[in-house]
This record gives C-alpha cells, structure tokens and sequence, in this order.
C-alpha cells in the first residue's frame, strides 16, 4: 500500500503572492520515487485553512529517512530552489496516510474534499466499500482519491476523500448530501482548484 505525504501550506503574508505562487508549484523536487498527486488551492476560499494541501506519493515510511537524510546534505542546504522553497511557502502541518483508494495525479476541474472520520474499529475495506458505493451516485463526478492517517500522524478528523467534478454545479448534488448515521461521514469539507489554477 502506497503512503501519501500531505503538506499543509499557507502562504507567508510577509512575501509577495506572486512569489509563493511560483514557489507554491512544488516543480523543484524531481524524483523516479516520489509522485505529486495533486497540489490544491482553495476555490474561493470554500474550504477549511490552511489554503493549500500538496499530496506525494511515496513507497513507505522508509522513504521518511532518505528525505531527511537528503534534505540535511550540505548540497540541499546550499541549494537556492530549497531555500526559497523553505522561506515563501508556510508549512503548517504535514502528514501521512495510507492510501485506500487511488490513482494518477488529479487533473483538471473543481476538487470537492471531504475531511471524514475514520475510526479504529473500521477496517479499510469498509471505508473503501462505503466510498465506492458512494461513487455510484455521483455518475458526473470521479472519486480519485481515499486516504486514512496513519495512526495518528494527520489533523483530525483522520481521512481524506478527493472527488473530481466539471464545475460547482456539477458537484452540487455531492455537496448537499446528507450523511446521517454514516460512521465515515465528512464532519468538514472544501472545494478546491489544482493549485496553478487556483485564485490563492
């Protein structure tokens, strides 16, 4: 099972937009390991803070080390893309989570994210089988991606299900659901833009 590392970014108001809006791409770190499976911006600020949330697939908890281990290198530390990568973009939080429920990167189109709850006593076939069945309702949009923190290392409520639509309208139906007794019901959510094309 593939691991997700989550960024949760803000951008530092001491620097210009347009500088955290270059930076804010993420297009410096190249890698035949890492994949970025979205970077998000928020779409019109319709979503919880921080404004951005970056996504890299990686192997496993194994692959923590050789970043730390590539990021304490005098070559990393002299490097002007990870300085200034390290000085515009406000890291607040990161996470991991286990990925049940995946694909390729996120394209184009409004991303609607559900922040649910994702007890211990839920197994990840059920969340998978209950976001599934989900999905069939929603014909016009795509389910991409469902993800459960790995034990506690991610902000409450614990998951992350990112679903794709054409624009608002087309997510309407999604957005005005009611969960009810849901044991994975979203207690929060957002709509995003992938992040070049969001208005940060």
């Amino acid at each position: 099972m593939a691991v997700i590392y989550a960024e949760y970014i803000e951008h530092d108001r001491t620097l210009p937009i347009e500088i955290f809006q270059h930076v804010g791409r993420q297009s410096g770190w190249v890698s035949d390991v890492d994949v970025k499976v979205g970077n998000l911006g928020r779409a019109e600020r319709i979503a919880p803070e921080p404004s951005v949330i970056c996504l890299w697939r990686h192997p496993g908890m194994a692959r923590m080390d050789q970043w730390e281990a590539s990021f304490r290198t005098d070559e990393a530390q002299r490097s002007a893309a990870f300085q200034a990568t390290r000085l515009a973009i406000h890291f607040r939080r990161g996470a991991l989570y286990d990925e049940i429920i995946g694909g390729p990167p996120l394209g184009k189109g409004l991303h609607y994210v559900e922040f649910f709850v994702a007890g211990e006593d839920i197994a990840d076939e059920q969340a998978r089988d209950n976001f599934s069945k989900r999905a069939k309702q929603y014909p016009a949009g795509k389910l991409e991606f469902v993800l459960r923190r790995v034990g506690l290392l991610g902000p409450d409520p614990g998951g992350l299900a990112v679903w794709t639509f054409a624009d608002y309208a087309a997510a309407e139906p999604i957005v005005r659901e009611r969960h009810g007794g849901n044991p994975l019901r979203p207690v929060q959510a957002g709509l995003y833009y992938n992040f070049e094309d969001a208005l940060i």
